[in-house]
């Protein structure tokens, strides 16, 4: 039973060896770009012969997950194995590599001509320069001769004023030709340092071994996750004028330096990312212990995290919208062509409509991804502690579909600032700022900051006693109903040393403790045309004396 054995794998072992690799050239058909990697996919027709063949398909990528790697074979016959291999070469397997390192060479060999003809022109200026010394120097008694007659001057001359003419001339194209050369270079190096990053001086081969039971042509699909690929989401929001639906549209910002160029390829992008060691996450006990960690008075800085980031104009200021718009060419707008979407179990997938073609390169694409009108809630917005600006502000309510991305914000066709749409949830809503208000005032003021030290003026306290006021004006001077949302703070005491009483606030906040953050106060005002309302905050603070209070 052994000798049977050996013999059939002897037989097996040597048919493998009896043929021989046939490597075969493939292209690239459809690219799935995630945020982090690609998927690939490579299509190839060959020829096979009855039997055993050993099929190899030539990839350029620089970084390829070996894991990934996936192979069909459309053919009459039997699939034995797909692997990933990588045969070691002298030369980079990217054409696009060579031939970059083929032009700085030929750069390189045109910067040694230029520099060969910058030696013959010193030796020529230098041959110059000793005639000329040569006339200067003392002539022995025995080599005298008389004067030269006046055709002979003139000669000499003409001579060296040509000879220096065509010398200066001659440096200063050089020059320039040797300037024009180094940026030629170094682009070509930027280039270079750009693709070659990642490279390796190896062949990838996506190896298939294939059991033909005729000799037919084949078809192969083949695919792998790339690295140095990817894409992030940046949105595009426009305000009209009327403040009602506003519309929203999400591109594509696309990076390529795979290694190999997608030419004419079907191209989707995904916001989903491949799973990484697939492990469902797992919680360690959870331990309670006394640390000395300083406490820290949040302030001014819990009120500045709170506020909206600010747009780079404001809103109305300089720009006359209606008389914009009047005055605009009324021609018919061109329409976008999106991208069809694929709702996925997890994810969203969007398939560019149109063939594209992206080099590998230090390059960015920009590409439409969709367009949808969203519903929003606009309302102004002051933080008069930190800011004495009022924001105009719309609440948005997103979907799945919106990833965390650079916002540009347009106001009635007009850019007006830029944000970011964190990463949200779906049914989460953000708000964005569509820069200031001045029509709409938010004023605190300090009433009252009483120090009592002393009992009835005479006997010194151990404990300070500090009473404060504070008064927040908000008028409305637009000409119609709007909504205010302002918020503010009172202080908050992290020790029993320090003690925050007797506090009264008129009207009371809409929402204490916003956002969960203590002390954080949120008023949400209606005013009228014209309208102009208070609020006033009086708290007392003690604390011992002598002690210095941060926050105060």
């Amino acid at each position: 039973m052994k000798k049977v054995l050996f013999l059939v794998l002897f037989l097996f072992i040597g048919t493998i060896v009896a043929f021989s690799q046939n490597i075969t050239t493939s292209e690239i058909k459809d690219v799935v770009l995630f945020t982090n990697q690609a998927l690939v996919s490579r299509t190839a027709e060959i020829k096979v012969e009855e039997g055993l063949n050993e099929i190899g398909v030539a990839i350029e990528a620089f970084i390829v997950d070996k894991d990934s790697v996936q192979a069909k074979v459309y053919g009459d016959g039997e699939v034995y194995s797909v692997q990933f291999k990588e045969v070691p070469l002298e030369d980079s397997p990217q054409e696009n590599i060579r031939v970059l390192l083929e032009e700085i060479q030929e750069l390189r060999d045109k910067e040694k001509t230029l520099k060969n003809q910058k030696v013959t022109l010193n030796k020529k200026k230098g041959f110059l320069n000793s005639f000329i010394n040569f006339a200067q120097v003392q002539v022995p008694e025995e080599i005298k001769t008389s004067l030269p007659k006046s055709e002979d001057l003139n000669r000499t001359f003409s001579f060296l004023s040509e000879g220096y003419s065509g010398i200066h001339k001659g440096e200063e194209a050089l020059a320039k030709s040797m300037r024009e050369l180094n940026k030629t270079i170094n682009v070509a190096k930027r280039k270079l340092s750009a693709l070659d990053g990642a490279a390796s001086k190896g062949r990838k081969i996506i190896e298939i071994l294939f059991k033909a039971n005729k000799p037919q042509t084949v078809k192969i699909e083949a695919t792998y996750l790339v690295c140095r690929a990817s894409w992030n989401p940046f949105y595009k929001i426009n305000v009209p004028m009327e403040l009602k639906d506003i519309n929203l549209t999400m591109f594509s910002q696309l990076r390529q330096k795979s290694g190999e160029d997608w030419d004419n390829i079907t191209l989707a992008v995904s916001n989903v990312t491949p799973t990484k060691g697939g492990v469902l996450p797992s919680l360690e006990s959870w331990i309670l212990d006394i640390s000395r960690r300083a406490y820290r008075q949040k302030g001014r800085d819990l009120i500045y995290d709170m506020a909206l980031p600010a747009a780079s104009r404001m809103v109305g200021e300089g720009v006359d919208y209606e008389k914009a718009l009047t005055e605009a060419p009324q021609q018919e707008e061109a329409k976008v062509i999106y991208a069809q979407t694929t709702k996925l179990p997890l994810s969203f997938e969007y398939k560019l409509p149109q063939k594209l073609t992206i080099q590998s390169q230090d390059k960015e694409t920009i590409l439409p991804i969709f367009s949808k009108t969203l519903k929003g809630n606009f309302f102004h917005y002051a933080a008069p502690q930190v800011s004495s600006l009022t924001s105009l502000a719309c609440r948005i309510t997103p979907d799945k579909e919106l990833l965390a991305g650079a916002l540009n914000v347009y106001f009635a066709g007009r850019f007006i600032g830029k944000t970011q749409i964190p990463e949200k949830k779906a049914g989460e809503f953000f708000d964005i700022n569509l820069g200031v208000d001045r029509d709409v005032k938010v004023e605190k003021k300090e009433i009252r900051d009483k120090i009592d030290e002393t009992f009835f003026k005479k006997i010194q306290r151990q404990t300070v006693i500090r009473d404060m006021v504070f008064k927040i004006t908000a008028e409305n001077l637009k000409s119609e109903t709007i909504t205010l949302k302002i918020i503010d703070v009172i202080p908050v005491s992290r020790t029993d040393r320090i003690e925050v009483k007797d506090v009264k606030i008129n009207p009371k906040p809409t929402k204490e403790n916003h956002n969960d953050v203590e002390g954080l106060n949120l008023w949400k005002l209606r005013l009228a045309p014209g309208q102009k309302k208070e609020i006033t905050i009086e708290f007392i603070i003690t604390y011992p004396k002598g002690e210095h209070i941060s926050g105060l």
